[in-house]
This record gives C-alpha cells, sequence and structure tokens, in this order.
C-alpha cells in the first residue's frame, strides 16, 4: 500500500503522540509487519514543524504524569520512624536528613546529654535512636569513658558484634563466648586480653564480655557495632531479676531469699567500681554493701 506525502505526514503526527519517550529525537517509528510480533523501524525522513510539536507535548505529558511530587515527610514521629516509614532511602534522606548536621555525631556532647553513667565512667552510644542517619545502615558505634579503676561490669550486645579498640590507657577485656568453647580442663574459655593503645579485640554478638580500667589515668576506647540497634544486657542485674527460686537453684541454695533482695538493690547496672587491688594503688575508698 502506498501513502502520499500528506497522509504519511498525518499519520506520522498521531503516531507520535502514543510514541515513547525514550523516542530518538531525530525519528519517529512505525509498526513493522514483517513477523508477527511489534517492533520499530526508525523513518529517517524529518518529521514536520507539526510533528515536532505533537511530539513534545507527547514528552512532556508523559514526564509530568510518571514525575508525582514526593510525599510529604509524616509529622509527629522521630527522625528515625519516619526514615522507616519512607518509600525509598532517597525519600528519607530529602525528606527527613535535611541538614548536613544531621550526619554528625558529637561524643563529646552526648557525654552531657544521653550518656549511660555510673560510679566509674560513662558509655556513650551512636544508633539509630540517638543518631538516626544510621537507619537502616546496619552499623552503630558506642565510645567509653572508663575513669580509673572503672569496670564495664559483664554484658551482651543482643544484636551486634563489637570491635573494641583502645585509644587512651589500657584496658583488660573478658570475653566468655558460648556453650561448648572450652579451655584445656574443660571448663568454660574465658578469652581474656590486655588491651593497649590503637590495640583492638573483638566481642562475638551474644558473648559475654567485660571492660575493666586497671590504672589511675582515665581510659577511652571506641566500639563499631554491627547494628545500628545493637542493644545491652547487663549479665548479672538482669539475671538477678528471674524468681527468687530460679536464682537459688542455679546456685544451689547459695543465696537465701532475703539474701537475694538485698543483692538485687546492690548491683550496679552499667559502669561500676571494682577490683580491690585497683583501688588500693589508686586511694580510692571502696563501696560498701
Amino acid at each position: 500500500m502506498q501513502f502520499t506525502k500528506l497522509t504519511a505526514l498525518a499519520v506520522l503526527a498521531y503516531t507520535a503522540q502514543a510514541a515513547p519517550f525514550w523516542n530518538h529525537p531525530n525519528s519517529q517509528h512505525r509498526s513493522s509487519d514483517s513477523s508477527s510480533s511489534s517492533s520499530l523501524t526508525f523513518v529517517t525522513s524529518p518529521p514536520s514543524a507539526t510533528a515536532t510539536a505533537t511530539s513534545t507535548t507527547a514528552v512532556a505529558a508523559a514526564t509530568a504524569t510518571t514525575s508525582p511530587a514526593a510525599p510529604a515527610a509524616p509529622t509527629g514521629l522521630s527522625k528515625t520512624a519516619q526514615i522507616l516509614l519512607a518509600d525509598t532511602r532517597v525519600d528519607g534522606i530529602n525528606n527527613v536528613l535535611k541538614d548536613n548536621k544531621d550526619f554528625v555525631f558529637d561524643f563529646s556532647a552526648g557525654r552531657q546529654t544521653t550518656p549511660t553513667t555510673g560510679k566509674g565512667g560513662q558509655i556513650v552510644t551512636a544508633n539509630r535512636k540517638t543518631f538516626p542517619a544510621l537507619t537502616g545502615q546496619n552499623i552503630g558505634m558506642a565510645v567509653g569513658f572508663i575513669g580509673p579503676c572503672g569496670f564495664n561490669t559483664p554484658h551482651i550486645h543482643n544484636r551486634a558484634t563489637e570491635l573494641l579498640i583502645v585509644t587512651k590507657g589500657r584496658v583488660m577485656s573478658e570475653m566468655v563466648i558460648e556453650n561448648g568453647v572450652n579451655d584445656a580442663a574443660g571448663k568454660p574459655r574465658n578469652v581474656a586480653n590486655e588491651i593497649r593503645e590503637f590495640q583492638m579485640t573483638p566481642f562475638f554478638q551474644g558473648s559475654i564480655h567485660s571492660q575493666f580500667n586497671p590504672d589511675c589515668e582515665d581510659a577511652v576506647f571506641i566500639a563499631p557495632q554491627s547494628s545500628d540497634d545493637f542493644g545491652v544486657s547487663q549479665v548479672a542485674s538482669n539475671f538477678l531479676a528471674l524468681d527468687g527460686e530460679t536464682v537459688r537453684a542455679t546456685f544451689d541454695n547459695f543465696f537465701d531469699g532475703a539474701h537475694i533482695d538485698e543483692f538485687k538493690g546492690k548491683v550496679s547496672k552499667n559502669v561500676a567500681l571494682g577490683v580491690e587491688a585497683c583501688l588500693k594503688k589508686c586511694n580510692i575508698n571502696k563501696r560498701s554493701l
């Protein structure tokens, strides 16, 4: 079938309205009859002014309809919650983390605003709650400021492996990994080490571990975590939160009921003063129960 020039231009103008906006800017397409499946055959003849205008209108319309404005960020929610509810990470950044300062965390300021503090020091944590920019990134950080003879009592991290790096002083570390990891005598193995400045040790997820500063000067460590919500569970205080009968059964009735109730109130939940030899060396009075 033969088309006249006028008819061909009319067809091209019509089909340009439905053309995908990824078309070559200097060509049009028509369906090929060479096979049962639809294919594109480019025509090298330049389009008329009418076809070009129509095509431009179609492209603009297609762009407008396929690029809706981003929804407004929810109100009344924390930044972390807004990021978690965002359709994409891009939306979370554009709608929630609008200020470049949202990507900076100040551990020094954190010592004044959000530390976990005990008699022997402070632990400042950067997680998805305290630092929303970490949300969904599977990483967090804790910085420990441990005073003379300070003891970060045995604890676990529920959802993360920790890397502890000493940046000032030294730290005595301990880790009990899990059932079945035993020493030569068949007893649970205690992985104990002295960690000096710029040395590092890992604490595996779920392992019981602790840190102690044996010196009379402050020690500082940084501890990256493999989760933005790593969690912490102090072993002694949480164990003693169990029913008294359970505790007595565990210790073969070593404690009676009155002693259990008294001991529960004496256990520090986080950083506590400990190790008598260090206290004497540093002339620090030991607390009495």
